[in-house]
C-alpha cells in the first residue's frame, strides 16, 4: 500500500507540472521476523547456563523489469538486522553474512532471466547452502545440516546460473572470484565454485552438490590445496498421511583451511574465509529427520550423525564421533506466522567437538555434551 502510495502521489505531482509519468518496474518488499529466547547448556565442569535472546529483522528489495524481448532484468537487496550480529563484525568474501548489520549483509545482487533460466551477479547464496537450508534443515534441523563442513554460504563477487525446472529437473552452479583483486601474479588465482543438482516430482526429492575452492593466504600466496565439500540428500512425502522422512550425507576436506589456520602462508587474508569445520578438517556426516504434519500442528524428530575425523595429515582422529538429537513442535498461529518449541542435545566421544547448539559444544571442551532449548515465533511478510 505504502509503494502505491507514493506512485500515485508522485504522478499526480507530474501530471500538475505537465509532464508524463515514467513507467515503473517491478519492486517487491518483503522479509521477516524471528523472535526467540534460547537457553543453552553443557555439561562441562564450571560450566553454566546461558539464556539468550535470539532476534532476526530481516528486510529484503526485489525488482523486476521486463525487456522488449521477453526477458527480465532482475535485482535483489538483502539486509539482516540480527541482535547476535557485532556492527564492528569483520567480513570475509564466503560467508559475509555473518559481518556487522550493513546494507545487504546477507544478498546483493542484479541479473537477467528468461526461459533459458535466470543469471546472477553479486553477492549471493551459495547453491548448496539453498538447498540444504530448505527444505532439509527446515522444522529444527538448521544448522548442523546447511552449515556444518561447507565452504561458503553468501559469498561475494559471484556469478551464479539457475536453470529452469525442466519436467522437475533443475541445476544450479556458481562461480567466484571472491575478492575483487582475485589475480595474484605468479601465483595463480583465488575461487570459489558450487554446483548442485535436484529433482522434486510425485511426492520425492533428490538433490546433489559439490563445492570447490582455493583461498588466498596472508603472504599474497594462493594455497597450493583446495577445499572441497559435497552432498547427497532426498526425501519422500506419504501422499495425504502427514508423514515426511528426509535424510541425507555430507562430506568434506578442508586442507587449505586447515594448512592456513596451522601458520602455513602466514594464515588467511583478513577477507577471505575457511571452510566450516569443527572437530577435524576431514570429516563425514549423515542425517535423518521424519515429520508428522496434521491441521496446524507439525511434530519433527531428527538425528544426526558425525562420523570420526581426520587432522590435517590426514590420520585418523581417535574417539571423535559426535551425535545430536532434535526435536520441534511447530503450531501455525496465522498465515504468516508460526510459533515453535526446539529441543537439541549433543554427545561427543573424548574427541568430539559438535555442540548441539552449533559446530561446537557451547561453552566446553571436547568430549562433553550438550543441550538447547528454543521457544519463539516467526513471521514473514
Amino acid at each position: 500500500m505504502h509503494k502505491r502510495m507514493c506512485r500515485r502521489t508522485l504522478s499526480a505531482l507530474l501530471l500538475a507540472a505537465g509532464l508524463s509519468c515514467p513507467a515503473w518496474a517491478e519492486v517487491t518488499i518483503g522479509g521477516s521476523i524471528e523472535a526467540d529466547i534460547l537457553l543453552e547448556g553443557s555439561e562441562a565442569d564450571g560450566f553454566r547456563d546461558n539464556v539468550q535472546l535470539d532476534v532476526e529483522p530481516r528486510l529484503f528489495f526485489a525488482g523486476e523489469d521486463k525487456l522488449d524481448n521477453g526477458s527480465s532484468v532482475i535485482w535483489k537487496i538483502w539486509t539482516g538486522a540480527e541482535n547476535y550480529r557485532s556492527d564492528s563484525a569483520k567480513n570475509n568474501d564466503n560467508n559475509s553474512g555473518n559481518g556487522s548489520r550493513t546494507w545487504g549483509n546477507r544478498e546483493a545482487w542484479g541479473g537477467w532471466k528468461g526461459g533459458w533460466g535466470q543469471v546472477r551477479l553479486g553477492k549471493v547464496y551459495s547453491p548448496s547452502y539453498m538447498v540444504l537450508d530448505w527444505p532439509y534443515a527446515a522444522q529444527g534441523g538448521s544448522m548442523h545440516i546447511e552449515e556444518v563442513g561447507l565452504l561458503g554460504f553468501n559469498i561475494d563477487n559471484a556469478i551464479v546460473y539457475d536453470s529452469p525446472n525442466l519436467s522437475g529437473f533443475t541445476i544450479s552452479g556458481m562461480y567466484a572470484l571472491r575478492t575483487q583483486a582475485n589475480q595474484v601474479d605468479g601465483n595463480g588465482n583465488e575461487y570459489f565454485a558450487d554446483i548442485t543438482a535436484g529433482y522434486s516430482g510425485y511426492g520425492a526429492m533428490l538433490n546433489v552438490g559439490y563445492q570447490q575452492a582455493k583461498p588466498r593466504l596472508k603472504d599474497g600466496h594462493v594455497s597450493d590445496d583446495q577445499d572441497e565439500f559435497a552432498f547427497i540428500a532426498g526425501g519422500y512425502t506419504f501422499g495425504d498421511s502427514g508423514f515426511t522422512l528426509r535424510g541425507g550425507y555430507k562430506w568434506w576436506q578442508c586442507t587449505a583451511s586447515a594448512n592456513a589456520g596451522a601458520g602455513e602462508g602466514g594464515g588467511f587474508a583478513d577477507n577471505v574465509g575457511g571452510c566450516n569445520y569443527f572437530t577435524g578438517p576431514e570429516q563425514q556426516h549423515a542425517w535423518v529427520q521424519g515429520i508428522y504434519a496434521f491441521g496446524k500442528n507439525s511434530f519433527s524428530l531428527g538425528y544426526n550423525y558425525f562420523f570420526g575425523a581426520k587432522d590435517i595429515n590426514g590420520s585418523k582422529i581417535d574417539d571423535s564421533d559426535s551425535q545430536t538429537l532434535l526435536g520441534r513442535y511447530t503450531y501455525t498461529m496465522s498465515k504468516n506466522t508460526a510459533g515453535y518449541f526446539d529441543v537439541r542435545y549433543g554427545t561427543n566421544d573424548t574427541n568430539g567437538n559438535i555442540g548441539a547448539t552449533y559446530g561446537t559444544s557451547y561453552g566446553a571442551k571436547a568430549g562433553t555434551d550438550s543441550y538447547r532449548l528454543l521457544l519463539g515465533t516467526w513471521t514473514g511478510f
